[in-house]
């Protein structure tokens, strides 16, 4: 996939099993040889099996609440010249210093067996460096997302949940730059919470007044934000005495637009403008969305992945915007603990194959599994490359980079999944609920095909 840029297994290497080893890992280009602050790793790559790593020891944790950080031997990595703070673009004092990795950013895994310190590590960054750059954590292990979800399967998923959880985690940020607002995901989240066929108008109101905590904020509005806020929640009241003939997800989508400014309607207009099927109008593409989102199975998967690069586009114009380039400083970071099982990899993989195909975003995304195989896992079977390393005791930081036009053998691989995928589904055309092939888009953005 060549999506998989760094890991930080804590496991064994050259033989060596020590339950009290750390190690971090990245993927080099393809055929680069490591710089010099990478020479002490000299053995050869052994194939797919990755190179040899040295570990690094850090003495046993008595479970107290001293300073994690130094008990764990994380210091190297959370110091100011660490791989974390460059990943962040802060340091733990909150000093600016200069992001690794330009735009196309890697995923970072922590990977190793229980009690390894993987999910305390995410909390020292939590703790450390969520007071200067705005921090979203995730414990992918809990059950809470999917029994949130669970009572109502026309209008929830358990990654929808988790998606709306670190939206609310980012909105409550009140650091340089302020809430970081999520008007793409709230409205694909209406769309959604209003499109269950068989529920009652009261509780498609109560799925969609649910999501009040992600309204956007004034300039998504037409005129007084108040008014039209009062305006939209009071017409979504209305709706359950005066339901019409028209589907309930219409009228909701209706509502909204009725009241949405010209900032607002180009806002939904880049995102779900783009959305397969939509040809440029966002409210087709929320209907699409919705539509898909019922179906269930891969349609469904499409929709999640889109409602989390939705968020992802959130993020990104928070920051790009007259006011974030004036007052946000380093990156913000997503901590996803646990992330191997099933959750983890539905919101961990999309977003590889998104940076891969080109469908950049400054989020960094650090998590942990509890595996020995790295982030293998997130590999399909017919993708042979293996995620490459880099430990701290190497010295210096790794160099990553992706490789000239990425994996073109997984690359072609989905595309023709999808080519059959779409054909099954709709052979004389294009299926409703189809997502596109791999290849790009109406907006010159690279489309991927739903994640397995």
């Amino acid at each position: 996939m060549g999506s998989i840029g760094l890991w930080a297994p804590f496991g064994e290497a050259q033989g060596v099993r020590d339950p009290r080893s750390l190690w971090t890992a990245t993927r080099r280009r393809r055929g680069q040889a490591r710089g010099a602050d990478n020479e002490a790793v000299t053995q050869a790559d052994k194939g797919a099996a990755g190179p040899e790593l040295r570990c690094h020891h850090f003495p046993d944790h008595d479970g107290s609440e001293g300073d994690v950080a130094d008990d764990l031997g994380f210091d190297r990595l959370l110091a100011d010249d660490g791989l974390i703070a460059g990943l962040l673009g802060r340091t733990r004092s909150g000093r600016s210093r200069k992001p690794l990795y330009g735009p196309d950013l890697p995923v970072v895994f922590l990977v190793g067996g229980p009690g390894m310190g993987k999910g305390r590590l995410l909390n020292c960054v939590r703790g450390e460096f969520g007071r200067y750059v705005p921090t979203a954590h995730l414990d992918c292990g809990l059950t809470v997302y999917r029994e949130r979800a669970q009572p109502h399967p026309g209008t929830r998923s358990e990654v929808t949940e988790a998606q709306r959880e670190i939206a609310v985690q980012l909105g409550a940020w009140r650091g340089d730059g302020g809430t970081i607002a999520t008007p793409r995901l709230y409205a694909g989240l209406a769309a959604v919470a209003a499109s269950a066929p068989d529920a009652s108008p009261a509780t498609l109101v109560d799925e969609v007044r649910r999501h009040d905590d992600l309204l956007p904020p004034g300039p998504f509005w037409r005129g007084v934000l108040s008014r039209a806020v009062r305006g939209y929640l009071g017409a979504l009241a209305g709706l359950v005495m005066h339901a019409g003939a028209v589907p309930f997800v219409n009228a909701v989508l209706e509502e909204l637009f009725l009241r949405t400014s010209a900032e607002g309607r180009t806002v939904l207009e880049g995102c779900y403008g783009q959305y397969h099927g939509a040809g440029g109008h966002p409210r087709l593409g929320l209907h699409s969305l919705a539509s898909d989102f019922q179906q269930g199975g891969e349609a469904r998967a499409f929709a999640e992945n889109f409602l989390f690069r939705a968020l992802r586009e959130d993020v990104e114009a928070a920051y790009v915007s007259l006011r974030g380039r004036l007052s946000r400083v380093g990156r913000p970071a997503v901590l996803l603990d646990r992330a191997d099982n099933a959750l983890g990899r539905r919101l961990l993989r999309p977003v590889l194959e998104d940076r891969e195909g080109g469908v950049h975003d400054r989020i960094v995304l650090l998590a942990t599994a509890r595996r020995a195989d790295g982030g293998r896992f997130l590999y399909r079977a017919d993708e042979a490359e293996q995620p490459a390393s880099w430990a701290p005791a190497e010295g210096g930081l790794p160099e990553w980079s992706r490789a000239s036009g990425g994996d073109a053998g997984s690359r072609a691989a989905r595309a023709g999944r999808a080519a059959r995928r779409d054909a099954d589904a709709d052979p004389g055309g294009t299926a409703a609920g189809a997502g596109p092939a791999a290849g790009p888009g109406e907006d010159g953005r690279q489309r991927v095909p739903y994640a397995a």
